[in-house]
């Protein structure tokens, strides 16, 4: 490598951003917890992108939100498929290191603030294992550390 590359390259190996890193885990709607791994240092940004569906060609694909309006009083009636009666059909759930079970909105909310996060956490949907078969989709975590 010429020197006038390597002085090139110096800047952008060294910049702050070169620190950045994403750890991702596709959350599949098919699958109960799924773990993700954080190391120590700050969360700067929660990204998700995707969608699922509680009942795989009657319901359209939903974010980590879950259902709303007139597809979750449709699903009413189901309200005993779901993992955690607090939250809506099809909403992603987080567990926290300690066991706490939280909807992705306010750990997305609450993780910018985290003084200390590492540890593994786990995601799903809020949909009970035996109701999991005729689930479709995965929605993509990502987790912007420093």
């Amino acid at each position: 490598m010429t020197l006038v590359r390597l002085c090139l390259l110096l800047p952008l190996l060294f910049s702050s951003t070169a620190f950045a890193a994403d750890h991702c885990v596709d959350v599949q709607a098919k699958r109960g917890w799924q773990q993700l791994s954080l190391p120590g240092g700050k969360i700067t940004g929660v990204q998700y992108s995707g969608g699922w569906s509680v009942i795989a060609g009657m319901y359209k694909a939903v974010g980590p939100r879950g259902y709303t309006g007139e597809d979750a009083r449709r699903l009413g009636p189901l309200y005993g498929y779901k993992f955690d009666q607090s939250y809506a059909f099809g909403e992603m759930l987080v567990r926290d290191q300690a066991g706490r079970i939280v909807p992705f909105a306010e750990f997305a909310a609450l993780a910018v603030n985290s003084r200390d996060p590492a540890g593994v956490y786990a995601f799903r949907i809020n949909d009970k294992d035996i109701a999991l078969p005729d689930n479709a989709g995965s929605i993509r975590v990502c987790i912007s550390m420093r």
